[in-house]
Order: structure tokens, then sequence, then C-alpha cells
């Protein structure tokens, strides 16, 4: 194997190296050109399958389902993944391959000489060059003679056209070179030109980074980043889906309590009813005055003003939830009832509360801020790896290799030297053929330093990037004291709900006791009516108490799974994220 055979196979490797590098360009312009992903809002999932006797039966765990499929907060907070994606896929551009290729072409009509012809029939060049009598030559064709003392003078032009081909490849590799590629073709022809004249280069230059960026770490760093960032994304969205469904929650539970409410509400209507009643009768009978008939049904109106103001709080929290599900789309689903099913006094089990201590360990574990918060590190890290590696010198090593063509073409004569033929130019076929076969090579190499005495902003950033770190460091000691902190105070609402519910136990049924045994007296005639309604006011209150306890159980429990990060077990959420990056 030449010499020259090896050049060629040398290049034909290399460029087949350079387009596997480039993973099939042109499929993946025609597939985003032609086929760009497609995302459209997805339509309200499962309300139509939980719809019974034309009414909506909720449960918790199925309003939480529910939330998580079609609440309008939680399906934006999914789009924040792909955002990070896409981040992915814009650092990705320094290694984009790029290929470029133009054409030129100029065609030119420029004065060559200026010829004369004299009274006394002599012709000669005027200018350009030296003139021959009775030649009568003129080389070429003019227009806009003058005549001067018996001179005729004929401007003698000459025409040209110039054709430029060029295409230039340029690729950043993985391993850090740097490929440029031009390949040109100059066609000339014209009137100066007996026959077209081609000429065509190739040449390749691979370029190689010795100290700063030997490694490409200045463009693999940013997609590094872009990466861990992804994941940080993935779970600041996990946690910030799991704070919408703890407000869900603690809302499912709030009109709970609206809803007992009301029936506390009918509750004590229907006890100032029948004191009203039993009083009007007694005022038949003439055992009542009739000024004192007044104070019970004042306790009716006012009763009866607290109902209609709770059913209308219980109604604006279910328009509230179906918000969160998107049952408010529709105008079907807007009129549709909703029926909460769950009972406030359904406590779930102690045993799955854990102790602080393992409470708390299970939260730092698994809760998604801190790990988030951890994965800020290797940011941190690759940031101050680029800082320090800016503040090496730029020293750079470039090979670079070419060939070029044509030659004349040249044939033998009868005494066995070389002479010119009468087309001296080859075509475009030989032209290539002896680019392409390194007839006339060119190659060396280029070292250059850049050697900064004072590198200003890579020190600066340099600085950036430590402080950036300590500063994650804090956050992430910031983190782990908020968790404590909610896990702490979970435990301590649970406990203090757990003792409510007791006190106001005992309360309720001691209220009870006391409107019975005021009813009594009532009817002996040892107290008077204002005694018997304030001690069913007082029976209001203590339900409205227990009721409140019992509520406030339930979501300190949720605000206990939300610290512990178990609040989403059981709900099948998972965060959509694009195809592997």
């Amino acid at each position: 194997m030449n010499r020259r055979t090896a050049a060629a196979s040398f290049v034909c490797l290399f460029f087949f190296q350079a387009l596997s590098w480039a993973t099939d360009p042109f499929s993946d312009y025609v597939d985003w050109r032609y086929r760009p992903p497609k995302m459209q809002i997805k339509n309200i999932e499962g309300l139509e399958q939980r719809i019974r006797d034309g009414k909506l039966h909720l449960r918790l765990q199925e309003f939480l389902e529910l939330a998580l499929k079609n609440s309008t907060d939680i399906q934006l907070t999914k789009l924040d993944v792909y955002t990070a994606a896409n981040d992915i896929t814009a650092n990705k551009a320094p290694f984009d391959p790029l290929l470029t290729l133009g054409f030129n072409t100029l065609r030119s009509v420029s004065p060559l000489s200026f010829v004369s012809f004299g009274g006394s029939g002599s012709t000669g060049i005027i200018a350009g060059s030296t003139g021959s009598s009775g030649s009568g030559q003129t080389g070429g064709t003019g227009t806009g003679a003058t005549s001067t003392g018996g001179q005729v003078i004929l401007p003698q032009t000459i025409s040209s056209l110039s054709q430029n081909s060029t295409a230039n490849y340029t690729e950043l590799l993985p391993t850090g070179q740097t490929v440029q590629a031009n390949f040109s073709v100059f066609r000339s022809s014209g009137d100066g030109y007996l026959y077209p004249a081609l000429f065509g280069a190739l040449n390749v230059t691979l370029t190689q980074h010795l100290l700063q960026n030997r490694t490409n770490l200045q463009a693999k760093g940013p997609l590094q980043i872009a990466r861990t960032q992804l994941l940080i994304t993935s779970e600041r969205s996990q946690a910030t889906i799991a704070d919408s469904i703890a407000t869900a929650a603690r809302q499912y539970w709030s009109a709970i309590e609206m809803r007992d409410t009301v029936g506390v509400q009918e509750q004590n209507v229907e006890l100032a009813r029948k004191s009203y009643e039993h009083d009007k009768q007694a005022l038949d009978l003439g055992a009542l005055a009739r000024l004192d008939i007044y104070q019970s049904e004042t306790q009716v109106a006012e009763r009866n003003r607290d109902l209609i103001a709770a059913k209308f709080q219980y109604k604006s929290a279910l328009d509230a939830m179906r918000r969160v599900i998107g049952a408010d789309l529709t105008p079907a689903l807007r009129d549709t009832e909703i029926v909460l099913e769950d009972n406030a006094a359904s406590l779930p089990p102690k045993s799955s509360i854990l102790p602080f201590e393992k409470a708390l360990a299970k939260a730092v574990q698994s809760r998604p801020e801190n790990l988030a918060a951890r994965q800020q590190f290797a940011i941190d890290k690759v940031n101050e790896r680029i800082a320090r590696d800016q503040l090496l010198p730029l020293f750079d090593l470039s090979m670079q290799g070419g060939g070029t063509g044509p030659g004349f073409n040249q044939a033998s004569n009868s005494n066995g030297g070389t002479g010119n033929v009468p087309n001296p130019y080859p075509g475009l076929g030989p032209t290539l053929g002896q680019v392409l076969a390194f007839n006339y090579p060119s190659y060396g190499f280029g070292l250059t330093l850049n050697f900064p005495f004072r590198n200003s902003s890579a020190r600066a950033s340099l600085s950036n990037a430590v402080v950036s770190r300590v500063r994650d460091q804090y956050t992430q000691r910031q983190t782990e004291q908020q968790i404590t902190f909610d896990v702490r105070q979970a435990l301590n609402s649970l406990e203090l709900a757990d003792a409510s519910i007791d006190a106001a136990t005992r309360a309720r049924d001691l209220a009870r006791k006391n409107v019975d045994a005021e009813q009594q007296k009532y009817q002996l005639g040892t107290i008077t009516a204002f005694e018997v309604l304030d001690s069913q006011t007082r029976l209001a209150s203590s339900e409205s108490a227990l009721l409140a306890a019992y509520v406030g159980y339930q979501q300190a429990f949720i605000d206990y799974q939300r610290a512990t990060w178990t609040l989403l077990d059981g709900l099948g959420m998972v965060v959509e994220s694009p195809s592997n990056q």
C-alpha cells in the first residue's frame, strides 16, 4: 500500500467515524422537522365510574386519586419535568455536527486594452500591449468607438465566469477533539481561458486541547448539570404534588366537618322547635305569659339562620372540591350532587404512627426535598471542576492535512520528454480523483499557547462555586431542620387532637345529660325557658367542638403522613418523565 492510498483510507475512515458519532443526524432532522413531539391536555378521568344514582360518591382515597389525575395545578407541576428534560437537549448543542454548503458564481466583463486604426492604414494597440503594423487583429469585440485625429479607437473587453462550490463540516467529538473539514472546487472559464479550469482542495483539521478543557469538561459539564437538574426538578415536583395532595386532603376533611356541622345545626333547630312548641302549648293553656313566647321563637329563627349559613358553607366547600378533581369543567358534572361517605370519627389506627426518632429517620431518608438538596451537591462539584479547569493555560495541538488538484495533464513527446497536451486541464472526475488520491498532499501540525497572567473571570467563577457549595450545605441543613420540625409538629398535633377528642367527648356527654336535666326541670316549672335554651346552645357547641376535634385529628394525621412521606402510598403516583436523556 503506497502513501496516497493509506492517506485516502485514513480520511475515509475518519469521516465514517465522525458520522457515527453524529448519531444519524439526517433521520433526527426528519423526525424533529416532520414528526415533532406532541403534547396535549389530558381529559378528565375517573368521575363517571363513581356516579351512582345520579350522585358522585367519594371517599378520601378516591378523592385523592381523582385529584392526582385531574387537578390542573398538579398537571402544571408535572410539566416542569419536561422543561428540565428539554434543558438536557439544549445542552447537547456543542456536540451537534454542522454541515455548511455553499455555491457562488460571478460573471465579470472588464476592459483589457484599446486598439486604434490610423489614417495611414496601420493598426496598433494604444495601451496594454505592443502594436504591430498592418496586423489588423483586435482580439475581441467592443462598443462605443471614438475618433481622434483620424484614428478610430475600439475598447477591447474580456468576459470571465468564476464558480466556487464549498462544503464545510464541523463537529466536537465526545472525546474532546474538534474536527473541521473543508472541501472546495473552483471553476474558471471565459475569454482568457482556452479551456475551463478546475481546482479542488480538501483540508482536514483536528484540534486537541492539552491543558485547559483537555477532557472536554467545559462542554460535558453543563450537560451533566442539566441531567442532575432533571433529577432535582423531579424530586421538587413530587414535593409540590404532595403539598397539593395534603391540601386537598385537609380540604376534604374540612368539607366533612361542614357536612356534620349541618347535622348539628339541624339537631339544634329541632331542639329549639320542641321548646317553642312546648311554650306555645303552655301559652294556649294560659300557663305562660304571651311576652315569654318570644324568647323560644327567637331561638328558632336564629338557629334556622345558622343552619342556612352552614348549608351554604358546605355547598361552597363542595364547589371547591369540584375544582380539585375537575368536576367543574362540564355542565353535567357541575350539577351532580357530591356525597362524602367518610366519617370523621373513624380514626386511623395508632399503630401506623411511629415514635419520633423512627419517624424522623424515615422522613430524612425519604423526603424528596432532602434528596433534591443532596443532588445539588453534584452540581456544585461540577461547577467547581469547571472553574478550576478554566484557570489552566489554553494549550492546543492542531493537526491538519489535505490534498489539492489538478496538476496539468501532461503527455510524452517523441523524444521521450513531456509536454502539455491540447487540453491541459482535467475534468471534474479527474480533479476529484487527484484530490482524494492526495496526488498533491499537504500536512502539518501547530501548537498554540494562551497564557493569561491574571484570569479574573475564572477566579471569580471558582469563588462563586465554592460559595455555592457552602450555601447548598447550609440549605441542606435547613431542609433537615424543617423536616425535623414538621415531624415534631405533626406528632404534637396528633397528641393534641387525641387529648381534645377525649375532653370534647366528655363535655358532649355531660352537655347531653344537662339538656335532659334542664328539660325535666322546665317541665316541673323550676326553671325558665332561658335555662333550657342555654343548655341546648351549650350542647350544640360541645357537639361542634367534638366534631372539630375529630377533624383536627384527621388533618393532623394527614400532616404526619406528609412529614414522613407516606401520604402518597397506595395512590399510584408516578411523576412522568420524558424518554431517557
